[in-house]
């Protein structure tokens, strides 16, 4: 559903403006870009060959020094090579196409955890429906307060976008990938205002400015924000179609038969997401000889992801595949073989089990019982109470909250377990308490089920006093202990490990200490904010 706004009507839009490069451009008086977290921006653009040096598509100016700009940097008169600030330069040697044909560029910002400098975040680059790139940078910085342009850099040194544009979108949240190739749509495109196919995410733009004005000296945006555009210079046109010609088959053959160049050669690599070298995926070329008899030519790659087609005839398809990998398909006419090599990135596929009904609805009913359990326990539980977990793995269908005790210790007897089937929410949650103990008790998340996990382990909102001792922090969470205004903290003899971001994230702490603990194979050991933690006799293992 798309709320607020003017009501667009995609079938009536025809239009888009022609930038010449030299001093036209679309100036917003707003900051348009979230200046924190998670947001998506998309823009449909037919660069010409005048975008020699450095050209900029979208900018947004900070006083502060965290711009963002987005464009250009050409390599010859039909290729270049994506502009971007320094927390994309993983992005800087991707093409970017000045082949007078229209491509959708759509950037995912990942701003999960936050956005500090030394926060790890991976962001991604979209041309034309298709993963391109993964970013790994240390956080993205966000401009703030300030104004957005269309077709210039923020600063006024010029580098103005030529050629074409039609249709500006920003989202306050990441599009998945499949909402990025339906908004791609095959070329097509498709309207951003409504759901379709498996785009939902229309009640999330902030901005979005189709240009279908056609006679007039601003644009206006449809998202409902009202950050509507003053035009500089920019004419407009009509946009038919945004897909590129194609030739019929028997003049594409009489042209191959003058010039002798039935043959052609294909090469490049195939890589996931990571730009790891993906080894025997599969290339496979697909058309047919004389309208009739369909061939089918294929390659597998080798150890350094490598693949090269000699003396291959015009094919119809091309598909890539290796098991555990989506498989991509392309036609000929894509815009990643207008230069070779042409590199392929694989996403990898999401395999989801088999369950059997009735035994999942078991499963989940075991689990809320296990919640109801623990959580009646915790919550009847009075001062200078011990509460003891039985022995064994439970698992829980919500978080156990601790909220508002004092003098509590919770310990397992033996070997106990505590495991929340909710990849999205903390175990345990310990609020406004003091003189709580957790120990001997091993605390995480369900590792079958599939998906981003961006919680913690064990979160500690306000308190003092607060003890955990001989607890394994099992991972497979974003952080292991996540403490926020907390006096007098004691982790010790706890094996933490496995979590993707940090094992331990303090912030407003004092007297934090972590004693002769295993903390291992963690992609950082802490993140702290103004805090004051001692760590001491430690083992500590990327």
């Amino acid at each position: 559903m798309f709320f607020g706004g003017p009501e667009y009507d995609s079938a009536a839009d025809s239009t888009g403006l022609r930038f010449d490069g030299l001093n036209d451009y679309i100036l917003i008086e707003e900051n348009v870009i979230p200046d924190s977290g998670d947001y998506t921006l998309s823009v449909w653009l037919k660069a010409d060959s005048g975008n020699t040096g450095a050209r900029t598509v979208v900018s947004q100016s900070d006083t502060a020094g965290s711009p963002f700009y987005f464009g250009s940097n050409s390599v010859s008169d039909t290729s270049g090579t994506i502009k971007m600030t320094e927390d994309w330069k993983e992005l800087k040697n991707k093409d970017f196409y000045l082949d007078n044909n229209w491509h959708y560029y759509t950037i995912v910002n990942d701003g999960t955890i936050g956005d500090s400098a030394t926060i790890i975040d991976t962001s991604a680059l979209y041309i034309d429906g298709v993963l391109i790139a993964k970013s790994m940078g240390q956080g993205k910085s966000y401009p703030t307060d300030e104004k957005f342009f269309i077709a210039t850099m923020w600063d006024n040194s010029g580098e103005y976008f030529s050629g074409l544009i039609d249709g500006v979108s920003i989202w306050d949240r990441k599009l998945t990938s499949d909402e990025v190739s339906s908004l791609y749509n095959s070329g097509v495109g498709m309207d951003p205002t409504v759901d379709t196919l498996n785009y939902v995410a229309s009640s999330n733009l902030i901005g979005f400015w189709p240009f279908n004005e056609g006679a007039d000296s601003s644009v206006t945006d449809y998202s409902g924000s009202g950050y509507d555009g003053q035009i500089i210079g920019a004419s407009w046109v009509n946009v038919d179609t945004k897909l590129a010609p194609v030739l019929e088959t028997v003049s594409l053959a009489e042209a191959d038969d003058q010039t002798g160049s039935k043959q052609r050669e294909l090469w490049g690599r195939v890589t996931d997401a990571n730009e790891k070298s993906l080894y025997q995926a599969s290339i496979s070329l697909t058309g047919y000889h004389n309208q009739e008899f369909q061939w089918n030519t294929s390659v597998l790659t080798n150890r350094r992801g490598n693949y090269e087609i000699n003396d291959c005839q015009p094919w119809e398809n091309l598909k890539v595949s290796l098991d555990g990998y989506k498989t991509q398909i392309y036609l000929p006419t894509d815009s990643i073989f207008s230069s070779l090599p042409a590199d392929f990135v694989l996403e990898e596929q999401s395999l989801v089990p088999a369950i059997d009904s009735s035994r999942y609805a078991e499963l989940a009913q075991q689990a809320e019982e296990n919640y109801e359990l623990i959580q009646q326990m915790i919550n009847s539980a009075r001062q200078n109470e011990v509460i003891s977990i039985p022995q064994g793995v439970h698992t829980i269908s919500r978080s156990i909250v601790i909220n508002r005790k004092t003098n509590i210790t919770i310990q397992g007897i033996l070997s106990s377990g505590i495991i929340l089937s909710d990849i999205h929410q903390p175990v345990f949650i310990i609020n406004n308490s003091s003189n709580i103990v957790l120990q001997r008790l091993s605390l995480g998340h369900d590792t079958s089920i599939i998906g981003d996990r961006n919680s913690e382990v064990l979160r500690i909102n306000e308190g003092n006093n607060i003890y955990i001792n001989s607890c394994e922090i099992s991972g497979d969470a974003a952080i292991g202990v996540k403490a926020i205004g907390v006096q007098s903290l004691t982790i010790v003899n706890c094996f933490v490990h496995d979590n993707s971001w940090f094992a331990f994230s303090f912030q407003k702490c004092d007297n934090v200490k972590v004693e002769h603990s295993r903390i291992i194979e963690n992609q950082e050991v802490m993140y702290k904010r103004s805090s004051d933690v001692a760590m001491y006799s430690n083992i500590i293992k990327d």
